[in-house]
Parts: C-alpha cells; structure tokens; sequence
C-alpha cells in the first residue's frame, strides 16, 4: 500500500472518528443534564400529585401510602385528619383509553361512598375524549357508593365512547383497590 492510499484511508475514517466524538459528548451533556434535571421533575410531579389528593379531600392534614396488589392501581392512600385519624381514601387507577392510559383519582369517605373524583392529565383526542374531565361525565360518580359499574349505569359521552369506557374502568379498578386497601 502507498503512503498516498494509506493517507486516502485514513482521510476517509476522519467524519467517522468526528461523528463518534459529537456522539459521545452530546450524550454526556443530555445524562449530565437528566441527572440534574430528574429530581426536579420528581419533585415538581410529587407536588402536581399532593395539590390533587388535597383537592379530593380538603379536610385532610396529611396522606399515608398504602399497599395495593390491584393491577391498574398506581396510587392508594389513606387521608388522615390533624389527630390522625382516618378520615377517608384515595385510589388513582388507569386503564387504556383510545390515546393511551386514562387515569383518574377518586376520594372514598370510611364508609366506602365516592365523595370526590377527577381525571388526571392524558393524551386522549383533545375536544373529544377529554371531555371526560368535564363534571357532567366525571361527576356522575360522586356520591356513589364502592361497586364495580357497567356501561349501563353510566352515561358515556357520544363520540368519545372508548375513553368515557376507559374512564369506567379505571372507576372500577379504583373501587377494587379502596376494597383491597380498606
């Protein structure tokens, strides 16, 4: 091989060499920055999820973590009164909804009546599916009591029948999981 061709080759390998370098460097600073950025964001979602448990139950001065086996549960709690006593619980459940999980936070009094209900952020069709945030649908639930429901107890919303569907099941898990943790 001549200096001239090894010089070619060599010539050539140099974009490759360069790509791996900005390759290996943005990829240090976009970890660098994940690891600065992560407990931020964890903390500002702990907030996002405690401002909602304090909208379902006002009255509550804290919320204890409970256990739950149920699949689709991703939340239990107890809410507590300034004594500590229990004063009720909050079950966030989620099922699949036409853009990707539906999820939904209920409040349970002692006794087992749904006292307060809202939907959480998701991706379903914006004007459509998400109008199952409005009260006319999502607030149908309060005041009933802890049993699984059909499609016939409720009304769905015309159009949208696949997330108001996905909403009455992660209703259902909710009920389900306040049974398991109560």
């Amino acid at each position: 091989m001549s200096s001239k061709q090894a010089a070619k080759g060599a010539l050539s390998l140099r974009p490759v060499f360069v790509l791996v370098a900005i390759c290996c460097v943005s990829g240090a600073l976009l970890g660098g920055v994940h690891m600065m950025t992560a407990p931020i964001i964890a903390a500002a979602e702990e907030q996002r999820a405690q401002e909602t448990y304090a909208a379902l139950v006002p009255e509550a001065s804290s919320f204890e973590e409970l256990d739950c086996e149920t699949e689709g549960c991703t939340a239990a709690l107890q809410a507590l009164d300034a004594s500590g006593e229990k004063i009720g619980y909050i079950v966030v459940a989620q099922s699949k909804g036409y853009g990707g999980q539906v999820p939904i936070a209920v409040a349970f009094d002692a006794a087992g009546t749904v006292t307060n209900i809202t939907t959480m952020p998701n991706d379903e069709t914006p004007g459509l599916g998400t109008r199952i945030a409005n009260d006319s649908y999502i607030g149908q639930y309060v005041g009933l009591p802890a049993e699984t429901l059909t499609a016939d107890d409720v009304d769905l919303i015309s159009g949208a029948t696949i997330s108001s569907k996905a909403a009455l099941s992660a209703f259902d898990i909710a009920v389900e999981a306040f049974k398991e943790v109560s």
